[in-house]
């Protein structure tokens, strides 16, 4: 079913990209994460992230961007001097990054967005593998705010480096306990990504 859906998604991807008001492709990248709440903190998980894009201008410089989109996310937390612990969370989303895009120059994209966040597997690791996750489990469904920066290097290649952060809990306060916006733990993502157009002459 999955490999289906990718080729379902990607043959869409380049119908549009082969009409005169979409622009559309596939992309690959990196990401670096913490998880905001739980005892550790850096950006120390590495991830992946990839899958397809479709754009549409809707003035010369203003544009949508609509992604479907496999990511990586989680935390880790390693062993020091003062702190023998070690911890690993990794969590696999699907989500759809819904993309507003200022097109400063031909080379120069600004972007900002929200992206409805699928959570499809959750796994914690510690010193000796894999451990059950604990109460409260990680929420299915949460939600992310994006902020971005993109730059078209060669005709059809661009690179972007974007920043996420859930406004929407992925998981309760082990706790219960809130404090005014804080809910919860919240997922925090520094990502880089090469994004590739499909059918650009």
């Amino acid at each position: 079913m999955k490999h289906l859906f990718f080729i379902i998604l990607f043959t869409g991807i380049a119908t549009c990209a082969n009409s005169q008001d979409f622009e559309g492709g596939a992309f690959v990248g990196l990401t670096a994460n913490q998880i905001d709440g739980d005892a550790y903190s850096g950006f120390k998980k590495v991830g992946l992230q990839g899958g397809g894009w479709i754009r549409r201008m809707f003035t010369y410089t203003i544009g949508g961007q609509m992604e479907l989109r496999y990511i990586q996310k989680g935390a880790l937390h390693t062993p020091t001097a003062n702190d023998p612990v070690y911890h690993k969370t990794t969590l696999h989303f699907i989500d759809i990054p819904l993309m507003a895009q200022y097109h400063y120059n031909q080379e120069v994209i600004l972007e900002l967005g929200i992206s409805p966040d699928i959570l499809i597997n959750a796994k914690q690791e510690d010193e000796n593998g894999a451990i059950p996750i604990q109460d409260p489990p990680y929420n299915r469904l949460s939600m992310s705010a994006i902020v971005g920066v993109g730059y078209r290097f060669f005709e059809v290649m661009q690179v972007h480096f974007r920043f996420n952060y859930s406004i929407v809990p992925i998981r309760p306060h082990p706790s219960g306990q809130t404090y005014q916006l804080n809910k919860g733990h919240y997922s925090n993502s520094l990502t880089i990504a090469l994004y590739y157009e499909i059918g650009n002459n």
